[in-house]
């Protein structure tokens, strides 16, 4: 007989705060399920989790008599997030330079500190990350190893190692004498073609993922040639070039050298926008919510908010958004959260979501952005961003109907599943003392 007792006993059966071993088959029986392939819900699913794996996804499932089953007909399941364009190692306070939390904070806290962030981002419901440089030397890399070990908790993570860039990088307004020194900490700098190479070989090296770079920084930008040598050698080596441009001649000269995605993408022309499309360059818009803003605000000490100002400021891109829409550009879901505000990082993250509706994609498109288009984006199609038998099982259970209510339901996270074992359980979490830190049981 299958196990259908009241869900506060089951999770204290399940998930007591010092760890046992995970049930082997875990059912849930959820009101809704966004399928990302169709871009569509669906009513009344039951999917079966059996070790990492997911056995069988549909209405009417037969499961094991031995199943634990979790019934939730008002919630809402989706695939486990994505954010492919995350920077856990960062921390800026607005209005601080972007360069000082580099250069006062040794690599130990940083690793440290982005392991807090990596949990943020699992218990808000992200199972996959890619993080994007201003990390260090390959910081990124220590992280997510120490992830992939177990020693601790935290996303799928793949990381770029140093931005690859031209002189400063991003970095503004620093004293002459300290510039190099400063920049040469977080990017790697790179001055003519051979040295692009070399570049790229170093970052092949270390382990990364993707090569990032700096199309155009706080001066200078990268040449054309220099840019073409870099796309060259990581997809011979078989990595992907994604390049920070918000628009311009930088972008043109990008998408000339053969770059696989345009993070940021602000302003695009309509040249651009046919190039592309034509090219089948993948676009990361890193846009902020209505509330994103306001948060701001907040962190620098204001205390009221213009909200006309702040709609017509988020204008121009909604304009862009939609025209990528019209255009068919991929669209891959990308935070770049890495602002100290009052919010949770993970739930920073996912402003990016609410701004994609606000912006005039639908509630199915915002979330194909950071579930299917993410995982085609990060080179991991197949393996992300879908609920489908013999598929890990990466998902997020949500305590509200996403397609109706979606902002409040997206940030009311259930339960969230990592290759088949729960990570995050909002009953499991109410059973701490108040006031404690959340503990790791899993």
């Amino acid at each position: 007989m299958k196990l259908t007792i009241g869900l506060s006993y089951l999770f204290a059966l399940m998930f007591p705060l010092i760890g046992i071993a995970q049930p082997k088959s875990l059912v849930i029986e959820i009101g809704l399920l966004y399928n990302s392939e169709s871009n569509e819900f669906v009513k009344n699913q039951v999917i079966w989790i059996e070790g990492d794996q997911i056995k069988a996804v549909g209405s009417a499932i037969k499961v094991p008599p031995s199943a634990q089953v979790i019934k939730l007909p008002t919630g809402t399941i989706t695939p486990g997030l994505i954010d492919a364009h995350t920077h856990l190692l960062t921390n800026q306070k607005l209005p601080e330079n972007l360069a000082i939390d580099s250069w006062i904070n040794s690599p130990a806290k940083r690793v440290l500190r982005g392991a807090s962030y990596a949990r943020d981002y699992l218990n808000a419901g992200f199972t996959a990350i890619r993080d994007l440089g201003n990390s260090g030397y390959y910081l990124d890399m220590e992280l997510a190893s120490a992830i992939r070990k177990g020693y601790v908790t935290g996303p799928h993570m793949s990381g770029s190692g140093p931005i690859i860039s031209a002189i400063d990088g991003q970095f503004y307004q620093l004293p002459y004498e300290e510039r190099n020194k400063i920049a040469q900490k977080e990017y790697r700098v790179v001055s003519g073609v051979q040295d692009a190479i070399q570049a790229v070989n170093e970052h092949v090296n270390n382990g990364v993922d993707v090569i990032k770079i700096v199309a155009f920084g706080e001066r200078l930008g990268l040449e054309l040639e220099e840019m073409k040598a870099i796309v060259k050698t990581a997809h011979a080596h078989g990595l992907k070039v994604t390049a920070h441009s918000t628009g311009g001649p930088s972008m043109e000269s990008a998408i000339e050298a053969g770059v696989d995605g345009i993070e940021h993408a602000y302003y695009v022309n309509d040249t651009l926008w046919k190039k592309i499309a034509a090219k089948k360059i993948y676009m990361v818009p890193t846009d902020p919510s209505f509330n994103s803003v306001i948060q701001m605000q907040k962190s620098m000490g204001q205390t009221t908010h213009d909200t006309l100002a702040i709609r017509t400021e988020l204008k121009p891109l909604r304009d862009r958004l939609v025209r990528a829409k019209k255009e068919k550009i991929l669209l891959a879901a990308g935070s770049d959260a890495y602002f100290d505000l009052p919010i949770s990082r993970g739930d920073a993250a996912k402003e990016m979501l609410v701004a994609y509706v606000e912006e005039g994609l639908t509630v199915e498109e915002s979330l194909q952005a950071a579930t299917l288009n993410a995982a085609k984006a990060i080179g991991q199609e197949g393996k992300f961003g879908v609920i489908k038998q013999g598929v890990k099982a990466n998902l997020v259970v949500f305590d509200g109907n996403l397609q109706k209510d979606f902002r409040n339901a997206l940030f009311n996270v259930y339960m969230v599943v990592k290759d088949g074992k729960v990570v995050y359980a909002k009953e499991h979490q109410a059973a701490n003392l108040p006031g404690e830190r959340k503990k790791d049981a899993y």
